[in-house]
């Protein structure tokens, strides 16, 4: 790992170490607080394997997105530390939806670099997963085959869910910045499925327990951006539960992601 990427890793986990420290003597503003605090305490589970296998970084690859991490974490830590002090009522009574707002977009911008992050690990992992071998079923090469279309399965259908989310974000009317958030996220997921799709990972039953989770998740989201090509009738749901409900799913796919690099992170290198 390039000496610059290996420092912002170093940095961004400091960040995370101050954060979560900060978060337990806010004064104001303790339900966002502590909704940062779960958020960083994910980021900083996938920086520690980062920091452990300098491989699982790619210097040309995660640079950009790593030190977007440390900048927002930084913010994150400010909004925070202003959170521990003191203020009378009046004051008190202006200044927390306004830190309630800045704090939320905060959260959604480390959301949305974290996972680029993530994308960029895996990316760095695909090539270190040995490739699925047809002839290591006893049965046979038919039944070897038919293991391997299996494997693959589910990984075609997201790609088909994929390409109908990005058709539907055309004709998107409400909630555009989440459902453009969604379709990146999908793509890139997609993206990346693609590069293990014939891998021995693929195989390991964790891994396909959680592209499974990603498929219903990814469906759901496509029923949700249609939902957003319509709009704002009274018998349609509103544009701030459509936003909830895009945020839980941008969280789940996050979830899927972390969870995804935990598993892959152990597998061994071709080479």
């Amino acid at each position: 790992m390039a000496d610059a990427v290996l420092g912002s890793v170093t940095n961004a986990l400091d960040i995370v170490f101050k954060i979560k420290h900060a978060v337990d003597t806010v004064k104001r503003n303790e339900k966002e607080c502590q909704k940062i605090k779960r958020r960083v305490e994910r980021v900083g589970h996938t920086l520690a394997l980062c920091q452990k296998d300098a491989e699982l970084m790619n210097p040309e690859g995660s640079g950009t997105a790593l030190e977007a991490l440390r900048e927002i974490l930084a913010e994150a830590l400010e909004l925070v530390t202003d959170c521990q002090e003191e203020t009378n009522m009046c004051c008190l009574l202006i200044k927390a939806g306004e830190m309630s707002k800045q704090l939320n977009q905060v959260d959604q911008s480390i959301s949305c670099i974290n996972s680029e992050v993530s994308l960029a690990i895996m990316v760095c992992i695909a090539p270190r997963t040995k490739p699925l071998k047809l002839y290591q079923v006893p049965d046979g090469q038919g039944r070897s085959l038919q293991l391997d279309k299996r494997t693959r399965s589910v990984p075609h259908t997201i790609s088909e869910v994929a390409v109908e989310i990005k058709v539907a974000l055309d004709k998107v009317q409400r909630n555009k910045v989440e459902c453009n958030e969604i379709e990146k996220r999908v793509n890139g997921v997609n993206a990346l499925l693609s590069q293990f799709g014939n891998t021995e990972l693929m195989k390991d039953p964790y891994m396909r327990a959680s592209i499974e989770k990603l498929h219903t998740t990814f469906c759901i989201a496509r029923t949700l951006v249609m939902v957003c090509q319509k709009r704002n009738i009274i018998f349609i749901r509103s544009g701030w539960e459509l936003s909830k409900q895009l945020h839980e799913v941008l969280e789940k796919i996050d979830l899927a992601l972390d969870e995804m690099i935990t598993i892959s992170s152990g597998y061994e290198c071709t080479v």
